[in-house]
């Protein structure tokens, strides 16, 4: 099994070209735009919904996606990805399609040691901060080293991979971390995982995977480009 790590992104058209050649695609994806956490909140802004125009990308993110492919959809149990992914299936045209809670794609991920502790950390740090240094570095306090955790993430998203698109809507840290351990993407607080960012696993109809970061062309009201 060949495993190609491509550093130039990707846009949600290449992703369906791939899908017509009869590749297997899973997106890691960010979920879309929602309020900025209250600070001292240690809940990671559990409960926080997506913004109006949040779900105007969301809804357009699918419409961007939509065809005529099997596709499932995971999430974290966080409202905002909820809500994403929901939004996602509503402009995919798949209505009724269930969205499956994966605790993985949230704070069970591999890149967490102490996810109690962890909030309290990066309120300490700043949470920019925290996760810039721990991209830069490869280690943080209550998170597994990215050089440890990554190969686990990766063979866990090749797990995933069963249908023909698999939308797995997550967080900014995870979608950074993999695209940085996997040296596909360096990330400054300028440059940063947007709204609906993804990393895009891919694999061929030889079996071999391909990662590229993905960035879509959103644009809302005509005035509004989400391409960050």
């Amino acid at each position: 099994m060949l495993i190609k790590v491509f550093t130039e992104a990707i846009d949600f058209k290449r992703v369906k070209q791939f899908l017509a050649e009869g590749c297997k695609v899973s997106l890691l994806i960010r979920h879309s735009e929602r309020p900025a956490i209250t600070p001292g909140d240690t809940t990671f802004g559990h409960s926080l919904a997506l913004t109006l125009r949040g779900k105007e990308m969301a809804q357009r993110a699918g419409q961007l996606l939509a065809g005529s492919y099997d596709v499932r959809f995971l999430s974290s149990p966080m409202v905002r990805c909820q809500m994403t992914a929901a939004c996602l299936v509503e402009g995919m045209g798949c209505e009724g399609a269930e969205v499956i809670d994966e605790p993985i794609l949230g704070l069970k991920n591999f890149y967490y040691d102490d996810a109690e502790k962890l909030p309290g950390e990066m309120m300490r740090c700043g949470y920019i901060q925290y996760m810039l240094d721990y991209l830069r570095t490869g280690s943080a306090l209550y998170s597994h080293d990215i050089a440890v955790a990554t190969p686990q993430m990766v063979a866990w998203l090749q797990s995933m991979t069963t249908r023909q698109l698999n939308v797995l809507v997550s967080h900014d840290i995870f979608v950074a971390a993999l695209l940085a351990g996997i040296q596909a993407r360096t990330y400054t607080a300028e440059n940063w995982v947007g709204f609906l960012h993804s990393a895009a696993a891919i694999c061929t109809p030889e079996h071999d995977w391909l990662f590229y970061p993905c960035v879509p062309s959103l644009v809302i009201e005509d005035t509004i480009s989400f391409v960050q």
